[in-house]
């Protein structure tokens, strides 16, 4: 009876391993990724290294003594996208060399059902990051963040309003308060900035 068991298992793992490499040489191979724009985009993430580390030399140090400066995050960042930059290229031409012409395969997978990817999504979160940055001097943190947070839940497709409005505005809030009492940080205020300055929050 053992041997049944046993001899009914090996069949069952040979026919599970046929019907694999059955939908394997069915998957078809979508040359879909072109070498020279992938390159050129490894070449702008080193050129970006170099740009955050050219300009964080003008970030004037704080008042307190810190090992690692202002500057020090700039500086590790722009050091990360150089390294890291320079390792992928090398990775790509690698790769690429045994392939002709300008087409490799594409990597990743198709998109999520109901959950496409969107470059008008991409860009208009990016959009409005730089809006709620422009817009932080003269609005505050109180504002431009809930603005920021709202927009972009509902670019990624949320329509709960709890996690559309009010998650945002109690982060908002939590942060601002942490942030400003406790930990004593100048964040903008903007145009409310006398009210909270009468009430005694910020100086």
């Amino acid at each position: 009876m053992t041997e049944d068991v046993n001899t009914t298992k090996s069949d069952t793992d040979e026919e599970t391993k046929l019907e694999s490499e059955e939908d394997s040489r069915n998957f078809a191979i979508r040359l879909t990724l072109d070498k020279r724009i992938d390159l050129a985009i490894t070449v702008v993430i080193v050129l970006f290294g170099v740009f955050l580390i050219f300009e964080a030399r003008d970030i004037r140090a704080g008042l307190i003594p810190d090992p690692i400066t202002s500057r020090g995050m700039p500086y590790l960042t722009g050091i990360f996208c150089i390294i890291g930059g320079i390792i992928l290229g090398v990775m790509r031409l690698m790769s690429w060399s045994v392939l002709p012409g300008n087409l490799v395969p594409g990597e990743g997978h198709e998109d999520e059902e109901g959950h496409s990817v969107s470059w008008v999504r991409t860009f208009s979160i990016v959009a409005t990051t730089w809006i709620s940055v422009w817009l932080l001097k003269s609005l505050g943190y109180l504002l431009a963040t809930p603005f920021f947070m709202i927009v972009t839940v509902w670019l990624m497709g949320t329509r709960n309003w709890k996690k559309l409005i009010l998650f945002p505005v109690l982060y908002t809030l939590a942060t601002w308060f942490v942030f400003s009492q406790p930990l004593q940080f100048i964040l903008p205020l903007g145009f409310l900035t006398p009210f909270f300055r009468s009430l005694g929050l910020t100086p």
